[in-house]
Parts: C-alpha cells; sequence; structure tokens
C-alpha cells in the first residue's frame, strides 16, 4: 500500500518543470511501476486470504459472512466519500455539485477518477463466492477463475481500457492456487525463490518488459521474502490492515490536503503518506470490531 501511495503521487508529477523540485535520481526508482506491483501482491493476497476462508466455511457460507465481506467491502468506501466531501467543503467548496452523487453511484473517485480498482476487486470476490456456492472441487473452481480472469484479461484490452485496469488480475487466482498447495509452497526455500524471482524481474526489466510477468514475478519475491527479513511491527501491521482505507483516503489527501507542498516532491510525498495515516487512523478505530 505504501508503493501504491508513492507511485500515485509520482504518476503526474511535473517532474521535468524547473518550478517544481523533483531529485532526477528518483527517476531509476521507476516509481511509475511501483503502483501495479503493489496491486499485484494485494490482489494475490486477497485470492489467497479468501480462498483459505471460504475452504474453513464451504458448507456454511451463509448471509451472514457474504454480508460481512461486503461490509468490509463497502464501509471504507463509504469512510472515503465522507471524507472527500469534508475535504472538499474546506478546500475546494466549488467542487461539491450534484456530479458527485453520479461518481458515488458509481464506485468512483473524486475528481472523475475511475475506481477500477475497487470494481475489480468486487467482481473477484463475488465471482469466487459464487464458485464456492457450487459443487466444483478446489480444482475446477481454481481452473474457473483463471478463465474468467483471462477473459476479462481479454475483453479489457479489446476494448481499449488502459492496461493497470488488467495487468494485474492473473495474481488474484495465483492466490488461490498458492492456498490450494500451501503445504507444497512452505517447503520452497524462500532464498532460491528470492533469486529467481530477482533474476527474472532484471531480465524482464533489461532484455523483454511484459508488466504481467513482472508482477507475478514480484509477488512471489515480497511473498518469500518477508520469510528472510522480519516486516512485522505495529505501524505496517496498521497499514496492512487498513489497506483499503489507505488506497481511498490517499485521494482526498494527495489531490487537495497536501496540495500546498507540491512544489517540493519530497515532501509532498512524504505529507501524503503521514496525511494518510493519521485520516485512516480514526475511521481505522470505529471499524475494527466490523473486521473482527
Amino acid at each position: 500500500m505504501l508503493m501504491i501511495i508513492i507511485s500515485h503521487t509520482y504518476n503526474g508529477y511535473p517532474t521535468d518543470d524547473s518550478a517544481y523540485y523533483f531529485p532526477q535520481l528518483l527517476n531509476y526508482l521507476h516509481m511509475e511501476l511501483w503502483g501495479a506491483m503493489g496491486v499485484g501482491v494485494f490482489l494475490f493476497l486477497s485470492g489467497y486470504g479468501l480462498f483459505l476462508s471460504l475452504s474453513k466455511r464451504q458448507d456454511n457460507i451463509d448471509r451472514t459472512y457474504i454480508i460481512s465481506k461486503i461490509k468490509r467491502l463497502f464501509l471504507p468506501l463509504l469512510v472515503y466519500w465522507v471524507v472527500e466531501v469534508l475535504t472538499l467543503l474546506i478546500f475546494n467548496r466549488q467542487e461539491i455539485s450534484a456530479h458527485i452523487f453520479k461518481e458515488i453511484l458509481t464506485f468512483s473517485m473524486h475528481p472523475d477518477i475511475e475506481n477500477w480498482f475497487f470494481k475489480v476487486i468486487l467482481g473477484a470476490y463475488i465471482i469466487i463466492i459464487c464458485l464456492f456456492k457450487t459443487k466444483m472441487n478446489h480444482g475446477a473452481r481454481i481452473v474457473t477463475l483463471f478463465a474468467v480472469s483471462l477473459l476479462y484479461m481479454i475483453v479489457m484490452y479489446l476494448l481499449g481500457f488502459g492496461a493497470w485496469w488488467y495487468n494485474t488480475i492473473l495474481c488474484f487466482p495465483l492466490g488461490t492456487v498458492v492456498a490450494y498447495r500451501k503445504k507444497f509452497f512452505e517447503r520452497l526455500r524462500p532464498a532460491p525463490v528470492c533469486l529467481v524471482s530477482i533474476v527474472l524481474i532484471l531480465a524482464l526489466y533489461i532484455i523483454w518488459f511484459n508488466d504481467i510477468i513482472f508482477n507475478i514475478a514480484f509477488v512471489f519475491l515480497c511473498t518469500y521474502l518477508i520469510r528472510l527479513v522480519n516486516v512485522n511491527n505495529r505501524l505496517l501491521r496498521f497499514i496492512g490492515i487498513n489497506s483499503f482505507l489507505f488506497y481511498f483516503i490517499e485521494c482526498p489527501v494527495m489531490d487537495e490536503i497536501m496540495m500546498f507542498s507540491y512544489h517540493n516532491f519530497l515532501i509532498y510525498a512524504l505529507l501524503t503518506v503521514c496525511g494518510t495515516a493519521i485520516i485512516v487512523w480514526f475511521p481505522a478505530r470505529l471499524l475494527s470490531p466490523a473486521r473482527s
């Protein structure tokens, strides 16, 4: 989620305008790729966790369970819109119009930012829950999920949607595969997996870049790297648990609240991350019983 926020602050920033301070060395970090890389990990973990959860409740996927998942998706979106409207009232009142209601009803994000990520994850949740309501075995469910994901990619590509709409979607069914064969993947030694992933990432970047394979390789690097490096601390756990809130709230923070620091990229990016964390803290405390 931190990678996604930093990537969003970088995208569209006037890096070649002398009136805005931007360290040119940061271009070598290719932060324009970080957003998709972070989303890939998020989708992988979502597929992994949801598959394990549904497997445990296979014979008891009742209305209460489905409603709990819907709340977990939609409550952060509702919080976002409350924060967005309040932010606009304070910082940009002229943007308050009837058009906002259209954005709310279409699950978009102000100002006119297509909230593709929420729509994709919502669709993925609906599909996998429906698959578990059928009499299929796990293998058939995973194959069907991959088939639907591939069909989605083809349709989005043919319709001319941006690559960000589909270049990470395979990470979701991949997460279900790892959950299904959990013991096999646990037996793999993390160091060799990380090494192979790094080599593949570098080869894709230097020789032939393919963003779909690139994001999958990064997923494996991350998920095995955390077995070598301890990243368990309160701050990162807070961000991870409240990922949806961070994803939504960064929008008004980045687009309205922190615009006074836009002239300096480093300050702007740092304040966006810190401001998002501060604003997320209060609704996160309110929503914590719903998450349990």
